[in-house]
């Protein structure tokens, strides 16, 4: 590569040559592939970098890159044509338009800026006739380049091919190469960016290297661990019972292969630390780069990393979410703290990521370069799954297909831990439904702790009454108001509004009764639970009124919990807030009742709301003190046996379809499908404690929208529906903030009269319904 060829400059005239951008990009490129544990794959990283850039030799960028024209000149798709005639091609009649390796170093060169393609955006820009005219113009001054990739052929070529085609082919009769391209995309795209950003911004480099390089190894954390755990009490049954789980953690994690496992434990057994304890031991056994916990809600996220925080240190933590805060320091020490976690966070360099399934699910999904830089950080790591009983039902088999590839081709250790797990490597088609489209994990999920009977029975502290009693609204206001404190989990935000007023009704004191809906903005609702936790702590006595965001995770501890009639493993979830410490001289009790009077359930509720009835009117029992795993698993098959589809978007059609034999695959279109929180007609800001200030500093033009700015403004944001904003606006409490007058931005703000301290978002009809997400 003539050193003449010039990839960047900077200011004060300062020049990155093609040469040594590439050489840069190589070794990044090869470096992540072997910390994938696929180092036969780093020659072909070292090819993807030394082709990436190849359009800028063309004349025309040269030209603008120095100034001395205006017109721009796309490179990409240039590059990715010029790659493909320099390799190979199959002889005619060959099934494959080009080999592995040509489609492969297409999609991903094509696509380093503007994200990867669909199959026929692709054919279509690299048959543009533009971009045959660039390509012919910067092979004039390649031909060095062209003799190494000659040669490249010939020492790699051929076993590459086919390691390619053997480790995309690793599950029987599925094709995974879509995510041997994603990262081998990932891999480039971060190589990319972080070789340019280390000439372009020296300043940027220095405060990465300096978030990274002081990290203790995995061995250290560990140990962090143990010595954390050593002033635990052993002491007494539970606590034995406890130590007997953690024990069974460490020794399978020393020991287990690859695989799928599952962690079932009782509430109160502590499966936050023994999970962690086993993903270091297993991390350390087979030389894994980092441990992901994927976590359903925020909530629980900040409970989870604000644990590890304290065991291993702030510094070994990233939480990467939409809400996460940076508040309770000084001003500049907030800004370091966002600074930091915003680099991390575009490529996970971290020991532990704490996450959501969102951001999880939907980088390996997305077509978009800034989403696929952490890709690779996936590869050879522990990733540990709580609450996966939350996964969504209409994305189930694109998401287990996916795992399928993380576990194939990833060599991702994976680890799921629900108290109420689904058979996801069961076979759920069925010759009565019209759509057989479930996918069931290529491998058995295999238990680190096998259930015994003797240690799980000290935990039985809850007494399940699942018969259910039918109520209006006013009656089961009446029957919570006979309780100093209780939990009432309802189905929708309507339903929650209208018991919370009831109970009001009845006489109960305001500052007594607590309502959590996402009618509240996140900001509230976690000062709300800290309300609730300290009450109890105080044994004040409390009546919590929420929606389903409070079963997955959120550690609070009711003596009595009443359950809408929903899912079993809802239930189940709702009585983890029951007697939760087992403290209590009798057992908790979960009542599950219909409301008469309450909201339609929505799809997927009524769905396990049919399940769990035809369970209950197949079983003698009725009343349990812990629910067997055996009628969870018959709960399962009869609720996915409802199931319409598991891939509502046909997203196997874009990734995994017998078409995509060929590599040919529609990475955009797949993107845009998934979607686990469906588009929501409307986001609105809410004046509630900071936000009223941020709202009003953005309104005068005091402050500016940055990145930093909308971070913190994401705390105090409600998504609402199409019928609620028509609500909100005919009431004349919206309004359209603009908060950049340059670009015309503008944010929707809600009213201070809209938003209530104890409800939230409140529109002038109160039995509005909506269908409960989260």
């Amino acid at each position: 590569m003539p050193d003449s060829i010039i990839a960047h400059t900077r200011e004060g005239g300062s020049i990155q040559s093609l040469s040594e951008h590439i050489e840069g990009v190589a070794q990044h490129c090869a470096q992540f592939l072997e910390q994938a544990g696929l180092p036969e794959l780093a020659p072909l990283g070292r090819l993807l970098a030394q082709l990436h850039d190849a359009g800028k030799a063309q004349p025309a960028f040269q030209r603008y890159i120095l100034g001395e024209s205006t017109a721009k000149a796309p490179h990409s798709a240039a590059g990715a044509l010029l790659a493909t005639k320099l390799l190979p091609s199959h002889p005619k009649g060959h099934p494959l338009k080009r080999t592995r390796i040509a489609q492969l170093l297409a999609y991903a060169i094509s696509g380093h800026h503007r994200g990867l393609y669909d199959y026929g955006g692709l054919e279509g820009k690299l048959e543009d006739r533009e971009t045959k005219d660039r390509c012919k113009k910067a092979e004039e001054d390649l031909s060095e380049l062209m003799t190494e990739v000659q040669n490249w052929v010939k020492e790699h070529g051929t076993k590459t091919e086919a390691y390619l085609g053997k480790l995309a082919s690793r599950v029987e009769e599925e094709e995974q190469a879509q995510a041997l391209i994603r990262l081998l995309f990932s891999c480039l795209v971060d190589a990319d960016f972080l070789d340019t950003e280390a000439f372009m911004d020296e300043e940027r480099k220095e405060r990465r290297q300096e978030a990274t390089n002081g990290y203790a190894s995995l061995e250290v954390l560990r140990d962090r661990l143990t010595k954390h755990m050593e002033g635990f009490s052993k002491e007494g049954a539970i606590n034995e019972a406890r130590s007997a789980f953690l024990n069974r953690c460490r020794s399978h994690g020393r020991t287990c292969p690859k695989g799928y496992y599952s962690l079932f434990l009782p509430t109160g057994g502590g499966k936050t630390l023994s999970s962690m304890a086993w993903a270091l031991e297993t991390a350390l056994k087979h030389d894994a780069q980092r441990i992901i916990y994927v976590i359903p809600y925020t909530s629980i996220i900040t409970q989870t990393a604000g644990i590890f925080r304290e065991i291993f240190g702030e510094e070994h933590i990233l939480e990467h979410h939409s809400d996460i805060s940076f508040a309770g320091g000084e001003a500049t020490q907030e800004a370091e703290r966002y600074e930091r976690t915003r680099l991390l966070a575009e490529n996970w360099d971290a020991p532990i990521i704490v996450t959501t399934n969102v951001q999880f699910f939907e980088s390996l999904f997305s077509h978009k370069v800034s989403r696929n830089r952490k890709v690779h950080s996936i590869a050879n790591s522990v990733v540990v799954f709580d609450e996966v009983q939350m996964f969504p039902t209409e994305f189930l088999s694109p998401m287990l297909r996916l795992l399928d590839d993380l576990k194939h081709i990833y060599g991702t250790q994976l680890l799921f831990c629900s108290a109420t797990l689904p058979p996801f490597d069961k076979d759920h088609s069925s010759p009565f439904k019209k759509v057989n489209d479930y996918h069931q994990l290529s491998d058995a999920i295999q238990p680190i702790v096998p259930e015994d009977p003797k240690l799980f029975k000290v935990f039985d502290r809850v007494i399940y009454h699942l018969e259910e009693k039918t109520y209006a609204t006013e009656e089961l206001a009446q029957a919570l108001g006979q309780h100093a404190s209780a939990l009432c989990v309802v189905n929708s935000r309507r339903d929650a509004s209208q018991l919370y007023r009831a109970l009001l009704e009845t006489g109960k004191e305001a500052q007594d009764v607590i309502h959590l809906s996402r009618n509240m903005c996140s900001a509230h609702l976690k000062e709300r639970i800290a309300e609730i936790r300290q009450r109890l702590k105080e044994d004040i006595p409390t009546i919590v009124i929420s929606t389903q965001l409070i079963e997955a995770g959120v550690d609070i501890d009711l003596p009595i919990v009443y359950r809408a009639m929903s899912g079993l493993d809802s239930i189940v979830q709702a009585g983890g807030r029951c007697n939760r410490e087992g403290k209590r001289p009798v057992p908790g009790e979960v009542y599950v009742f219909f409301l008469s009077d309450g909201g339609k359930a929505a799809k997927a509720i009524a769905q396990g709301q049919d399940a769990t009835r035809y369970l209950l009117d197949n079983t003698e029992a009725q009343t349990y003190t812990s629910i067997p795993l055996e009628l969870i698993e018959a709960y399962y098959r009869r609720y996915y046996s409802s199931v319409g589809s598991f891939d509502e978007q046909n997203i196997k059609k874009d990734l995994y379809s017998e078409e995509c034999d060929d590599w040919e695959f529609d990475f955009e279109k797949a993107s845009v499908k998934f979607k686990l929180i469906e588009d929501i007609d409307c986001d609105l800001f809410v004046p509630y404690a900071r936000g009223k200030d941020l709202i009003e500093e953005l309104q005068r033009q005091a402050l500016r929208l940055d990145r930093q700015t909308m971070r913190e403004l994401q705390q105090y944001h409600v998504s609402i529906s199409k019928e609620r904003y028509k609500e909100l606006q005919a009431a004349r409490l919206l309004s359209e903030v603009v908060v950049n007058r340059d670009t015309k931005q503008m944010i929707l703000v809600l009213a201070p009269q809209g938003y209530d301290e104890a409800l939230g978002v409140c529109t002038t009809n109160p039995l509005l319904d909506e269908p409960l997400f989260g």
